[in-house]
C-alpha cells in the first residue's frame, strides 16, 4: 500500500479539531459569558446554571451579576391566592404572547407586596404566632424580619398590612407595616412602623400626627409598591397616601377626577412598577385609564380606554364579576379576573394595542387571586447584608493592614559568621511573628 508522506490530511484534521475545541463554552471570556447568562431566567440560573461548575457559580452569585440581571428583567405579574398558600404563578408578555410559569416555592400564608423580585409574606406557626418574611420565589431563600416590637416595649393592639420597597441611593430595603396602637388616654388609632431590613432590630414609628383621621384610615389597605414609594388607596376614594421610603415622610395627594364622575363608581389603583395607574369604571366592560407621572406625581388621563364590549360574546362563558387585577406589561397588556362563587377562577389578558384577549383557568377558592407587579430576579437574603458585610470587610482590612504588612515583611535570616554573608527566605505566618528553637531532625518517637 502506498502512503503519501506529504499528504496534508492529518494536519488539516488536527487543525479542525483544535478549532472545534476552541469554541467550547469554557473557552469564552468572563465578559462574554456574563452577557450570555444574564439573559436567562432567574429560576433557571439558580436551579441549574449555577450548578454547572465553580466558575459559573461564583459568576452568578456575584453582586454585579445580580444587579445587572435585575436591570435586564422586565416587569410581570405575580398571581397568588388571596386565601394564602399554593404556588404563585408568574405571568409575562413577550412580543404580544402571554407566558406563564409556576414557581416551585409554596406560599405559607399571604404575599403582601413585591419589590425587585423580593416578596413580603406572613408566616404563622402555633406558639410563635405571626412572623414576617421576605422571600424570593425563584431562589426560595427567606429573610426573617425582627418580631413586631418597639425599643420602648410599647404594646401593639393589632397588626395590619405591610410592604417592602427599595432605596436606590443606598441599595437598602425598607419594610413598613400599619398597626393599631392603644396609647392611654388616647383611643386606638392607625399608625405606621418601619425598619431597614438587615440593619434594624426594632421597628420605629413614622410620623403621622400631621395627617387627618380620614387620611390615616387609608393605612388599613394593602400598600401599592412603586420605585422608592409605598401608596395606600381605597376603591371608593380619590385621596392617596404616599410614603417616601428614603425620607420616611408621609404625604397626601388628590386624584383630579372630573366632578361629573360618581364618587361611588369603582376605582382600581394598580402599580405599573415605576408608578401608579387608575382605572375608573364608566359602565359595564368599560374603564377609563389614568396614569401618574413618576417624578411629579401628576395625574393625566390617557387617550386609550379599556373597552371589552366587543368581546362580550366570548366573555359570556365565564361566570362572576370581571375586575382589573394588574398590569402584565404596562401599558400594553392588562390582566382581569372573574370573581364568583365557583371554585375555578378565570384570568383574562387584554392587549390594548391589538384589542385581543387571552385567558387561562386558575384553580382557587372563592377568594380569588391577588396580582403583584413582580420581577423574576436573583435578589436573595444576602442582599440585606451586602452593605454590612462590605463595611465590615473594609473595617477589618484597615485594622489588619499594618499587621499583615509586618507578616509579609518577616524574613528568617541566617547569619553565617564564617562566610561573612546573610541569606533570607520569605515565610507565611500569622501576624504575631515567629519563634525560634534549637532542634534536631531525628527519628526519635514517643516509644
Amino acid at each position: 500500500m502506498f502512503v503519501d508522506l506529504n499528504s496534508r490530511t492529518r494536519p488539516y484534521y488536527s487543525r479542525r479539531c483544535k478549532r472545534v475545541s476552541s469554541t467550547n463554552i469554557e473557552s469564552l471570556p468572563d465578559e462574554l459569558l456574563f452577557h450570555i447568562l444574564v439573559r436567562l431566567q432567574a429560576d433557571y440560573l439558580y436551579d441549574r446554571a449555577r450548578l454547572v461548575c465553580r466558575r459559573w457559580y461564583h459568576l452568578i452569585h456575584s453582586h454585579a451579576f445580580v444587579n445587572t440581571h435585575l436591570q435586564h428583567s422586565a416587569y410581570g405579574l405575580l398571581l397568588s391566592d388571596r386565601k394564602g398558600g399554593g404556588y404563585p404563578i408568574f405571568v409575562t408578555a413577550t412580543q404580544g404572547r402571554i407566558q406563564t410559569s409556576e414557581f416551585s416555592y409554596k406560599c405559607r400564608i399571604h404575599l403582601w407586596s413585591s419589590c425587585n423580585g423580593l416578596a413580603m409574606e406572613i408566616h404563622y406557626s402555633y406558639g410563635d404566632g405571626y412572623s414576617d418574611h421576605i422571600i424570593n420565589p425563584a431562589t426560595k431563600q427567606p429573610f426573617v424580619l425582627p418580631s413586631f416590637s418597639f425599643s420602648g416595649g410599647r404594646v401593639v393592639f393589632s397588626r395590619s398590612f405591610g410592604g417592602v420597597a427599595s432605596v436606590a441611593a443606598s441599595e437598602e430595603y425598607k419594610v413598613a407595616s400599619s398597626y393599631i396602637a392603644s396609647v392611654p388616654p388616647d383611643s386606638p388609632s392607625l399608625a405606621l412602623a418601619i425598619l431597614t431590613a438587615g440593619v434594624d432590630n426594632f421597628w420605629r414609628d413614622v410620623r403621622v400626627e400631621h395627617l387627618s383621621i380620614l387620611a390615616r384610615s387609608l393605612l388599613s389597605e394593602i400598600p401599592l409598591i412603586t420605585e422608592g414609594f409605598m401608596h395606600w388607596a381605597k376603591e371608593n376614594r380619590t385621596d392617596l397616601l404616599t410614603l417616601d421610603v428614603e425620607t420616611e415622610i408621609l404625604t397626601v395627594s388628590e386624584v383630579p377626577l372630573p366632578k361629573a364622575y360618581c364618587m361611588t363608581a369603582p376605582k382600581y389603583y394598580l402599580s405599573t412598577g415605576r408608578s401608579l395607574s387608575l382605572l375608573v369604571a364608566r359602565e359595564n366592560l368599560l374603564w377609563e385609564l389614568w396614569a401618574m407621572k413618576p417624578g411629579t406625581r401628576e395625574w393625566t388621563k390617557l387617550v386609550a380606554d379599556i373597552k371589552l364590549g366587543a368581546q362580550k360574546c366570548r366573555l359570556q362563558q365565564f361566570s362572576g364579576v370581571l375586575e382589573p387585577l394588574g398590569w402584565v406589561k404596562y401599558p400594553e397588556v392588562l390582566a382581569l379576573c372573574f370573581k364568583g362563587e365557583s371554585r375555578s377562577c378565570a384570568c383574562i389578558f387584554y392587549n390594548l394595542d391589538t384589542h385581543e384577549i387571552d385567558s387561562i383557568e386558575l384553580r382557587t377558592t372563592r377568594y380569588g387571586y391577588r396580582g403583584l407587579v413582580h420581577k423574576n430576579s436573583l435578589m436573595w437574603e444576602t442582599t440585606f447584608r451586602d452593605k454590612n458585610v462590605h463595611e465590615n470587610k473594609e473595617l477589618k482590612a484597615s485594622q489588619s493592614a499594618l499587621k499583615m504588612s509586618r507578616c509579609l515583611a518577616i524574613a528568617f535570616s541566617t547569619i553565617l559568621i564564617r562566610m561573612k554573608w546573610i541569606d533570607s527566605i520569605e515565610l507565611r505566618t500569622a501576624c504575631y511573628g515567629l519563634e525560634g528553637a534549637v532542634h534536631k531532625n531525628s527519628l526519635m518517637w514517643l516509644s
